[in-house]
C-alpha cells in the first residue's frame, strides 16, 4: 500500500498517560540541561571545581543528583521506546509498512539532531536516539521475555565500562595521569577561559567550542554509555507498553506499590552514593570505579517509581491543572526540546544576555522553574488552536510526504 495512505496520529488516537508522562519527562530533563548550559562543564562530574558547597548550594546538587540526574532521561528513553513500537503497529495493523516510515522518520530525526548539536548546544540527545531508533526497532518483535533479559545486559555495560577507565587511570604513570584529569580537574585559568567564552566569545567562538564537544558526546559517550543504556531502555519502553503499563490499564494499587518501592530504592542507593562520593571529596578514579555506578544503578527503580507516580495521580483523576500542564508539553515535546535549548542559550550565552557562571546550583531552579511554567502555559494555548506543534508537523510533513492539518480547535482532554 502507498505510504501516501500513512497518517499522522488523531487526537482521539493519542494515549494520554503516554503524554503526560512524556511532559513530565521533558521538563525534568531541565534540571540537568540548565546546569549544563549555565555552569563550567567539568562541574557536572564534580562539584568542588567551583569551590566548597554549603546551604542552599550543596541542597541543589544534592537534589538534582538524587532525584533527577539520569532519571528523567530514563524516562524519555523508555517513552521513546513505547512511541516507536506503537508507531509502527499502528501502521502495521493499517496494512501499511510501518518499519520502513519509521526509517525515514529517523533519518529526518538525525538531520534536526545535527543541526541542534552544532549550530544550538553540545548535549543534545536526537542524533543518539535516531541512531538508536535505528537498532532497537530490529528487536521489536522479541518475546519479552528475551527482551528483558537484553535489557539487563545492555543497560550493565556501561556500568562494566565505567569501572575499565577507573583501572585505567588507576594503573596510568602519574604524569600521563594528570594530563588526562585536566577535563575533571580544571584550572582556575581554564575555568576563567570557558566563563569568558560564553560570556563575551561570538558566537563563531562558541559554535568551535560546541563542536570540539560534540566529538566527545557523539562518539566517546556515545559507545561509552549511550548506545548500550539507551538502547535497553528503549526496549524496556516496548515491554512496559506490551503489558499495558504506560497506558495506565493496571490498577491504582499496582501503580502505587511501582511508585513506593521504585523511588525509595533508587532515592536510597543514589542518596548513598552521592554521601560516599562527598567523603571521597570526587576523587576522579572512585568516581568512575565507584561512585558513579551507584547512581547509574539506582537511577532505573528511581525512573519506573516516577511512573508509577504519574500514572496513579492520573488515575485518582486529582491535580489536573498539572496534568492538563503535562499533557500539552508532553504532545509538543519536540518542539518543546529545542525551544528549551534556546530559551537556555540566549540567557546564558554571549548572544543573548550572556549569564554564564552567574548563578548558583540553587538559583538556577529558579530559572528552571520559570521555564517550566512557561512551558506548561504556551503549549496549553497553543493547542487551543492548533493540533500539533510546529515542529512536530514539519517531522512529520517530513515523514509522510503529505501535509498534515495543523489549524484545529482540539480540546487536551476529553
Amino acid at each position: 500500500m502507498s505510504n501516501l495512505h500513512a497518517s499522522p496520529t488523531t487526537p482521539k488516537e493519542r494515549i494520554r498517560s503516554l503524554d503526560i508522562l512524556r511532559g513530565f519527562a521533558l521538563l525534568g530533563i531541565l534540571f540537568i540541561n540548565i546546569q549544563m548550559f549555565a555552569l563550567p562543564n567539568a562541574s557536572f562530574a564534580n562539584p568542588l571545581v567551583m569551590g566548597e558547597m554549603s546551604g542552599l548550594d550543596d541542597f541543589a546538587y544534592w537534589l538534582v543528583h538524587v532525584f533527577a540526574e539520569l532519571k528523567f532521561m530514563s524516562i524519555f528513553s523508555i517513552l521513546f521506546g513505547a512511541g516507536m513500537l506503537l508507531f509502527i503497529n499502528r501502521l502495521t495493523e493499517k496494512g501499511i509498512d510501518g518499519a520502513s516510515i519509521h526509517i525515514r522518520r529517523m533519518l529526518w530525526l538525525l538531520l534536526f539532531g545535527m543541526i541542534h548539536a552544532y549550530f544550538i548546544w553540545f548535549g543534545d540527545i536526537l542524533v543518539a536516539y535516531s541512531l538508536i531508533g535505528l537498532i532497537a526497532v530490529l528487536f521489536r518483535k522479541m518475546k519479552d521475555s528475551w527482551k528483558i533479559v537484553l535489557v539487563v545486559i545492555l543497560y550493565m555495560l556501561p556500568m562494566l565500562f565505567f569501572y575499565g577507565v577507573g583501572s585505567l587511570f588507576e594503573s596510568m604513570p602519574e604524569k600521563m595521569l594528570e594530563e588526562s584529569m585536566a577535563e575533571f580537574l580544571p584550572s582556575a585559568e581554564t575555568l576563567k577561559a570557558e566563563t569568558d567564552l560564553y560570556q563575551n566569545g561570538s558566537w563563531l567562538d562558541i559554535f568551535v567550542k560546541r563542536a570540539q564537544l560534540n566529538m566527545n558526546y557523539q562518539i566517546g559517550s556515545f559507545f561509552m554509555l549511550s548506545l548500550w543504556r539507551t538502547t535497553g531502555l528503549m526496549l524496556l519502553g516496548m515491554v512496559l507498553l506490551n503489558k499495558g503499563i504506560l497506558s495506565a490499564t493496571k490498577s491504582k494499587i499496582f501503580y502505587g506499590v511501582m511508585a513506593l518501592v521504585g523511588i525509595g530504592i533508587g532515592a536510597f542507593i543514589s542518596n548513598y552514593g552521592v554521601q560516599e562520593m562527598t567523603q571521597n571529596r570526587w576523587e576522579v578514579i572512585h568516581y568512575f570505579k565507584f561512585g558513579y555506578q551507584y547512581n547509574y544503578f539506582s537511577s532505573i527503580f528511581t525512573s519506573l517509581g516516577y511512573i508509577g507516580l504519574i500514572i496513579l495521580v492520573y488515575q485518582l483523576n486529582i491535580l489536573q491543572f498539572l496534568m492538563k500542564g503535562l499533557e500539552a508539553v508532553g504532545r509538543l515535546a519536540f518542539t518543546n526540546y529545542l525551544c528549551q535549548s534556546v530559551i537556555c542559550s540566549l540567557i546564558f550565552y554571549s548572544y543573548g544576555f550572556g549569564l554564564f557562571g552567574e548563578f548558583t546550583r540553587f538559583e538556577l531552579l529558579y530559572w528552571m522553574l520559570g521555564i517550566w511554567i512557561f512551558q506548561m502555559t504556551s503549549s496549553y494555548m497553543w493547542l487551543k488552536y492548533y493540533r500539533m506543534g510546529p515542529l512536530e508537523w514539519l517531522w512529520r510533513y517530513l515523514t509522510y510526504k503529505e501535509k498534515p492539518q495543523l489549524s484545529l480547535n482540539v480540546n487536551i482532554s476529553k
